[in-house]
């Protein structure tokens, strides 16, 4: 479908050029059609690019709760072990998508900063409401501060995961992410003398 061909192209574009180096030629001349085409579907450009946007941003959402989904019933440790993996795995199977993501958060338009920021707040919200109640389960001698802090703690680290993707190679990334794990395993109480 032509519409989906023009996100594709924008977020291409943007990974490459950013937001304002990704003209609506450049994104018409990738999927084959007139720049004027485009306007059949976005009104304008802010209009493209959120919806592109939307699109990366609910398509990482979407991975990140099929992976929960998948090992809900495994202990904390073991579905934080799966997410951080499974945030690995997906960005490096779409590099594409990762470079435009990277690009978004470290130099957002400003025509989107506020649907970025909504969004991280919506991805945070779910992480916290998710996990508070599996490292409870878990964990029931944990407060809810505790079990809120933890998680907090887990997107951090996630987060640093993320921005080593294109740093380290994949044995050099294994060892971080052991190393965040081992952190959150001291965290949850575990034994801290590995």
């Amino acid at each position: 479908m032509t519409k989906d061909k023009i996100l594709e192209a924008a977020i291409h574009q943007y990974s490459l050029h950013n937001y304002h180096g990704a003209t609506m030629q450049k994104i018409a001349k990738e999927v084959g059609i007139k720049p004027a085409s485009i306007y059949f579907f976005y009104k304008n450009k802010e209009a493209l690019f959120v919806a592109a946007f939307q699109k990366l941003l609910e398509n990482h959402f979407e991975r990140m709760q099929t992976i929960l989904e998948e090992v809900r019933e495994k202990p904390i440790l073991d579905i934080f072990a799966t997410l951080m993996k499974g945030t690995v795995e997906y960005h490096k199977n779409n590099m594409n998508e990762t470079n435009a993501y990277i690009s978004l958060i470290t130099s957002p338009p400003a025509e989107i900063k506020k649907f970025l920021h909504e969004h991280m707040n919506k991805f945070d919200a779910w992480m916290i409401d998710s996990l508070h109640h599996l490292i409870k389960r878990d964990h029931p001698e944990k407060s809810d501060e505790e079990t809120i802090n933890l998680t907090r703690q887990f997107i951090l680290l996630l987060d640093g995961i993320f921005w080593e993707i294109n740093l380290y190679d994949d044995e050099e990334l294994s060892e971080q992410i052991e190393q965040a794990l081992h952190i959150l395993d001291i965290l949850l109480g575990g034994n801290n003398n590995e």
